[in-house]
């Protein structure tokens, strides 16, 4: 994968911390995206034909004066994986042995591995078996997917009542509707750097709407925070707002990405239908 971003090329990562990537991780997606434009500062990586382990320094970035990282710890880390579940756990329990003598791989505070990483580690860690460092000596506590679109999705119906919401009083709108439609959206309103569109009614109302945040300069967009009037589903007001929203995201870079929750097949089946591709399933572990 090559990809044009923003007049640089979103190219694959041959090189992280020091080592080397075969083909297959520095293609993954996941790594092209998230490593784009110095958006990882890892200290270590490892890597077989299985999977590839990263671990980054926990750093807190600012956006004027607000942070863009909630939780900061300047001694913590965050652990990525990609790949298989067994892959990354032989991976996470061999970064701990050969980071042992300098305190292992932690403190973490947070993981995001392949999706049935914490069942195979316990499996290693049984009766006789090694210690899991934290956070992975416990349950994760969700499963959700990476998902990416390289091409704009096909018109949907609806799409001519989606406007941007940019004042104030619009992002005001926005905010209300998610009270209703996804009070525990992941991508706040006033997020710096992030956009948004809703979906107004013959009264102007905003019942449907979709967020885009780019936390780090120069990486792909990532669309979060869609969500519908539970009032008014059914009407295909998600796809209106999430596909002008991807346009406008592919209009100036050459990935759009987002994270949906493994449980939610409806999400799925739509996100699929609008021409993104799951890259990888994740669980996410904290201490």
């Amino acid at each position: 994968m090559t990809l044009s971003l923003d007049g640089h090329l979103l190219a694959p990562v041959t090189e992280v911390a020091g080592v080397g990537l075969p083909a297959r991780w520095a293609h993954h997606p996941v790594v092209v995206a998230e490593a784009a434009h110095g958006g990882w500062d890892a200290s270590h990586a490892w890597c077989d034909d299985d999977a590839f382990l990263v671990r980054l320094r926990w750093r807190e970035r600012l956006d004027g004066a607000r942070s863009l990282v909630v939780d900061h710890h300047p001694a913590g880390v965050s652990v990525l994986g990609v790949g298989t579940a067994e892959g990354a756990a032989r991976l996470v329990l061999a970064a701990e042995d050969e980071l042992r003598d300098v305190g292992g791989l932690g403190p973490v505070l947070r993981a995001s591995m392949p999706h049935g990483t914490h069942r195979a580690l316990s499996g290693a860690g049984g009766p006789g078996g090694p210690a899991l460092p934290p956070p992975f000596d416990r349950a994760p506590f969700d499963a959700w997917g990476w998902f990416f679109a390289t091409a704009s999705p096909a018109q949907q119906p609806g799409e001519d009542r989606v406007v941007e919401l940019t004042s104030d009083d619009e992002r005001a709108e926005a905010a209300a509707c998610l009270a209703v439609a996804h009070p525990h959206g992941e991508l706040p309103v006033d997020e710096p750097r992030s956009r948004w569109w809703g979906w107004r009614d013959d009264d102007g109302v905003v019942r449907g709407v979709a967020g885009a945040s780019r936390r780090v300069p120069g990486r792909p967009w990532t669309l979060g925070s869609i969500g519908t009037d539970p009032a008014w589903r059914g009407r295909q007001i998600a796809a209106a707002v999430t596909a002008v929203a991807t346009r406008a995201g592919l209009a100036e870079t050459s990935m759009v990405t987002l994270g949906v929750y493994a449980h939610n097949d409806p999400a799925r089946r739509l996100y699929r239908r609008l021409g993104f591709t799951g890259a990888q399933e994740f669980e996410s572990s904290r201490p």
